[in-house]
This record gives structure tokens, sequence and C-alpha cells, in this order.
């Protein structure tokens, strides 16, 4: 029977008839079923894996009526740079869904249109929904929640209730603010430059930045610029010794500004920003960042949105690990 297996497509009625088991404690084996004992799952697992078994994923979507599929929402309005980490949590989806032979269908929501979405949820084209990015008023949040389909968030602020999956932001932003702020003059000036009060990360990381001031105890003069574009002006006005940026997308125009009226980076003014990107670190010099691991989140989130097609019970909020980049712009 081992030489035949070895040589040959074996199907479940094979493994059933090599260990001695039914072909439905065969098929609860394969798919995770928690109705069996651990060391028979393990048992038909191993099988099935030195003997190169490939489920028939249509036959058991069809038996399953599940379609083996998971859509992404991720922001059409994106800018290049943006992409960068959108790409880094898709990769980290893929990898966990493909594990469990799920496939990933991005679908790309516009400001005012979410037929897409809408659509793939009204098909029943897929089992669950990783939601990329939160705004508020989120209009596809608020889609999600019409259909029976669960989906999982990547971010926090979503509301109790919904699985969530983030990098302690307020928290690490707040942390990060203490330790750029920590060699600034006693009387010295710091600016946060914020992007889009839309998206629920920045209120998060305008939070960290307010309670990170507060916390230090510090007799810093500190302001708010809500709009990267103000930021021109803001630099005329006073003397910064500390510009911290809400993203690598606020920090770049940032960056772009100093350049044009001359302002040298970590020698005028030291710079830093609450998310990394290749763009800031490979920056001459480089930019001191929090270092948010897209790839992590992704894989977490998706993860999650497969525990939640199994009917498993998750946590509200899911967290992944970060670090902090301190780097020349704030020596």
């Amino acid at each position: 029977m081992s030489n035949r297996l070895r040589n040959s497509n074996i199907t479940m009625d094979d493994i059933a008839e090599a260990l001695g088991l039914s072909k439905s404690t065969v098929s609860r084996a394969l798919s995770d079923s928690g109705r069996i004992s651990s060391e028979t799952r393990i048992k038909v697992q191993n099988f099935a894996k030195e003997h190169g078994f490939k489920p028939n994923l249509v036959a058991k979507a069809l038996a399953g009526q599940k379609t083996f599929n998971i859509a992404v929402a991720m922001p059409f309005e994106a800018s290049a740079v943006q992409m960068m980490f959108f790409h880094e949590c898709l990769s980290g989806i893929v990898a966990r869904a493909s594990r469990d032979g799920y496939s990933v269908l991005v679908c790309m929501t516009e400001k005012k249109d979410n037929g897409i979405l809408e659509s793939v949820l009204e098909n029943k084209k897929v089992d669950a929904v990783v939601l990329t990015q939160l705004k508020r008023g989120d209009k596809n949040l608020a889609l999600l929640k019409k259909y029976p389909i669960p989906f999982v968030v990547i971010g926090s602020g979503a509301g109790d209730g919904i699985v969530q999956v983030d990098s302690r932001m307020k928290e690490n932003c707040a942390e990060f603010t203490k330790m750029c702020i920590k060699n600034l003059p006693e009387k010295g000036n710091v600016l946060f430059v914020c992007g889009s009060l839309d998206v629920e990360a920045n209120n998060n990381r305008l939070s960290g930045f307010l309670n990170g001031m507060e916390e230090s105890g510090s007799s810093l003069q500190y302001a708010v610029c809500t709009e990267a574009s103000d930021f021109a002006d803001e630099i005329t006005l006073k003397n910064w010794n500390l510009v911290l940026c809400s993203d690598d997308v606020v920090c770049m125009q940032v960056l772009e500004i100093l350049k044009e009226k001359n302002i040298a980076v970590g020698k005028d003014v030291k710079i830093a920003s609450f998310h990394d990107s290749v763009l800031l670190e490979s920056h001459s010099p480089a930019i001191s960042a929090v270092k948010v691991d897209a790839f992590a989140l992704g894989e977490k989130s998706s993860e999650l949105s497969l525990a939640l097609v199994k009917g498993s019970e998750c946590e509200n909020i899911n967290y992944v690990d970060c670090s902090f980049a301190m780097r020349a712009s704030t020596d």
C-alpha cells in the first residue's frame, strides 16, 4: 500500500484504508475539526503530507459551501509611498491564507464608491474580509456590518465587537515622543505635523504624541499642524527644535520643504516619523522612526479572519510588535 501511495495521486479513501480509519475521520483531521483527538489529527496530517496528498478544493468548497477566498480592501487613492505599507500587509495576508488553501481577492476601494467590495459581498465570492485602512465614519466598515461575512480590521477604533489588529499605536507613539525629546533644550519647541484626520490611524498617532508630551513632564512648548501643506508657514514662524511627523508620507513632504529652505536636518532641526519606510531609512541623514511590522499585521489579520470563518472566538483587539529606530536625524 505504501509504495502504491507514493507513486499515485492518493485520495481520502486511500488514507483511510492505510491508517484503518473512516473517511469521515480523515476528513475531520484534514480540516482541523475539533471533534477528533489531536493524536489522530497529527497522524493523518503527517501521513497526507508524506504521501503528497492534495485536497480537491473545489469539491471541498461545494461540500462546505465555502469559496476559499479572502477579500482584502485597500484604498485606491493611496499614494505610491503609502502603497508600500499596504503591499507589505497584503504579503502577510497572502502568506498566512495560502497555508490554509485560501486565495486572496484584492478590492481597491475609492472615496465615493465601494461598488467592487459590495459586489463581492453580495455575490458571496469570499468567506472573510480584511479591511486594511479605517477612516472616520468608514463606509466600508458600515457595508461590512450589513453582511453575515466575518471581517477583521487592521488598526484600532472600529468599535466593540469587531476584531482588530493593531501595533499599540497610541502607546508606542507616546513612548517614541518621549525618546525623541529627551535631549532637547529645556525651553525648546516641538511641532507635530499630522496627516489627514479622516484616517483613524492619524488620530491615534496624534493622541500618542499629546500623551507623550504630557507624560514627559517637560517645559517644552509644543503645537500641532494638522495639514502637511501648512508646514512651510510654520517653519518660518518659529524656531522648531524637533518636528515629529505622523507617517513617512508626511515626513517626505516636510523633508522637501526643509530642503527648499536650506534648513539642515539633524543640525538645524531634528526630524522623526511615527511610521518608517525604506525612503526614511535611506535618506541622508537617516530619519528616526517607529518601525511597524506591516507583514505581521497582515499575517495576524489573515489568521484571525480564518479563525472567524471556522467559528472560533477571537479577542476584540489583537497586537503585533513594533520597534524604534533612532537614527542620525535626532542625534
